[in-house]
């Protein structure tokens, strides 16, 4: 079972048609394998989405922002919800799941970018985003 359907709110998460299921598909066919692969991830969900237009949820490990703004050193999992917005842009939200907090919000991504703004969420260093991958 996916813990990380916890953190988000519930009509994000529950009750997925089948066309929720086709763009959580979509998503994790231009994602690809290297990519989940790099983030570690599991737990790949078929969900709503932030705008119930469909998503993709899925469980990662990264290491978070402490309080003073450094780098943690001890990866934590986390929840990634990948949903399609009434827009047809892409919004990307990861938080941690042990307390719900958000670590990255990622907004506006077209689908050709999905893989690099995933990818800059695995980061180790002083920026929550990978500057090598992705710029606000």
């Amino acid at each position: 079972m996916n813990k990380a359907i916890f953190i988000y709110d519930q009509l994000a998460v529950c009750g997925p048609t089948e066309e929720h299921h086709t763009t959580a598909i979509q998503f994790r066919q231009v994602l690809g394998v290297n990519v989940l692969a790099s983030l570690g991830a599991s737990d790949l969900t078929a969900v709503p989405g932030t705008h119930q237009r469909g998503g993709l949820l899925l469980t990662v490990r990264v290491l978070p922002m402490t309080k003073r703004g450094t780098r943690g050193t001890q990866p934590r999992k986390m929840g990634i919800m990948i949903s399609l917005t009434p827009a047809d842009e892409i919004e990307i939200e990861a938080r941690e799941i042990t307390r719900g907090t958000e670590h990255a919000k990622i907004e506006g991504v077209g689908i050709e970018q999905l893989q690099r703004a995933t990818l800059a969420i695995d980061y180790d260093g002083p920026e929550v985003l990978n500057p090598r991958y992705w710029t606000n």
